[in-house]
């Protein structure tokens, strides 16, 4: 009986809604039909668009899975849960969504594909029931072993077990559109031929800057990865048919981490830059209460989520996120001016970005170049606005140093080294001499931080993820955040550092 009618899901209660969040992994937000694509990728979500509110300037506050999910469930951006690296994870004492909807009484699953939301990095928490299908190493993760029908058969299995009544906040993970991009037939010939064994398969961001796909693969790996949206689209059509045939309507939320470069930088991949390939994400939202065809042209952010969905069951105030309710947006609002930080320090980067109004500055602090651009008439960043508007250059600097802040304060004088980037009101340096009093801030969180004086060297210290200052220390740090530890294993790392994706923890800056 707890099945409902003819073995489907039992019904619901339409006073307390269900949830449904969905992230699909590598999504670049220009290739579905519903933000202006040519190609028949997203028939399911362009029909959810429709029945509707569509972000078409929604960003992600990173270009990887990993602090990007973060974000996703906390409401936190990065530099302040700090989970900028796979040595890292979100502080147990952070709350996240899947918490809060517990504690109402909803019943709460998650369903994953990627290392980078399993129960490795803590994504199990406030889950009655989590399965990331045993994907705990690279080598499981890059093979893309859980495809989305498999997802969303466990999810419909799970939610068959539910009492009848009782509401359900669920979330789904998938990973097919994250390269290798291999739908399975008949989706992997829908826009192209079908794949060859000779076909490249990815090896590392640096290796394709290097080594570039000629023009007939580039477009084969494009179809592939549009074949593979296709894919997932119809599997969220048979999760969203599933929920209609037993009465059920639920507010759906569908986004993606983070997207995927094609060779508009010269290479093919993420995680290693801040353009509009990597930090454009589709967002749409839709079910009972939310206004229909809206188009919400605005900006807002990943980190926007969680409040969001939190506030539909009066618990917003049980997060401590840096994101918005945007309640009244759904309802026909406005969503309020803000500015948009985003960062990633994964493998050997190191970069900042930061969208103000019309004008997104993205400061590469490893060579400390900056860029600006104009993303209103020039949405996919084409034009370097830096050197003809220099004062908005130093103006957005200042600006992102201030939102990012300068917790660390030097006790005594000396000269402060890092393998990373020491920020102050100055600007940028690699070293700085300080005085007691002076405050900066060391990006990436990760990297070492010394003081040099009197020819003695005092540290190592870390913000995140090493040894913190203590009271008798040449240096303060004046904030609390502590991310967790996660020590993948010894397969996984190897894995990861042939694929130049780990690093040793104190020298990759």
């Amino acid at each position: 009986m707890a099945c409902g009618r003819g073995g489907g899901l039992p019904p619901g209660d339409p006073a307390r809604p269900d949830v449904v969040l969905v992230s699909i992994d590598t999504l670049r937000a220009d290739h579905l039909s519903s933000y202006g694509y040519s190609r028949p990728t997203s028939p399911f979500l362009d029909r959810l668009a429709a029945e509707g509110t569509r972000f078409a300037n929604a960003r992600s506050a990173s270009p990887w899975t990993l602090p990007a999910h973060c974000t996703l469930l906390s409401g936190q951006l990065p530099s302040t849960h700090k989970v900028v690296e796979d040595t890292l994870s979100l502080d147990p004492r952070t709350p996240v969504l899947p918490e809060l909807f517990r504690a109402q009484g909803w019943a709460t699953g998650g369903f994953v594909a990627s290392l980078y939301v399993s129960r490795v990095f803590g994504f199990d928490r406030g889950f009655e029931r989590f399965e990331d299908f045993g994907v705990h190493s690279e080598a499981k993760n890059l093979g893309g072993e859980v495809h989305a029908s498999q997802v969303v058969d466990a999810a419909l299995a799970w939610w068959k077990q539910q009492q009848p009544g009782r509401p359900v906040f669920l979330f789904v993970h998938v990973y097919d559109v994250h390269y290798n991009y291999d739908p399975p037939p008949p989706y992997d010939t829908m826009f192209d031929r079908a794949p060859r064994p000779s076909d490249p398969r990815y090896r590392s961001y640096a290796f394709f800057k290097q080594h570039p796909l000629d023009e007939e693969q580039l477009d084969h790996q494009i179809a592939q990865y549009d074949e593979a949206i296709r894919y997932v689209d119809d599997q969220l059509a048979r999760l969203d048919a599933a929920l209609r045939a037993a009465g059920r309507r639920p507010r759906w939320v569908v986004l993606a981490d983070h997207g995927e470069e094609f060779g508009e930088r010269g290479s093919w991949g993420h995680a290693h830059t801040l353009y509009a390939e990597q930090l454009h994400v589709p967002l749409i939202v839709a079910g009972p209460g939310v206004e229909r065809g809206r188009v919400v042209v605005e900006p807002v952010g990943n980190h926007d989520v969680a409040p969001t969905v939190a506030g539909w069951i009066g618990a917003a105030s049980g997060l401590l996120a840096d994101g918005r309710d945007l309640a009244s947006v759904l309802h026909g609002g406005a969503p309020p001016a803000r500015s948009f930080p985003a960062e990633t320090s994964r493998f050997t980067t190191n970069r900042v970005s930061l969208l103000e109004g019309p004008l997104r500055l993205d400061w590469d602090l490893a060579a400390d170049r900056a860029e600006l651009f104009e993303p209103p008439t020039d949405p996919h960043e084409r034009r370097d606005l830096a050197e003809q508007r220099p004062d908005d250059v130093a103006r957005l600097k200042a600006r992102l140093l201030e939102i990012l802040g300068r917790p660390w304060e030097a006790r005594t004088a000396g000269e402060l080294r890092s393998p990373g980037v020491v920020l102050d009101a100055a600007g940028w340096h690699e070293g700085l001499a300080v005085v007691p009093g002076a405050r900066f801030l060391v990006l990436p969180y990760d990297a070492d931080l010394t003081l040099e004086a009197d020819g003695h060297r005092a540290g190592p210290w870390r913000a995140i993820g090493g040894r913190r200052p203590g009271d008798g220390d040449p240096v303060a740090l004046h904030e609390t955040a502590a991310a967790g530890r996660v020590e993948l294993d010894a397969a996984t790392r190897a894995a990861l550092e042939a694929l130049g994706y780990a690093h040793d923890g104190g020298s990759r800056h």
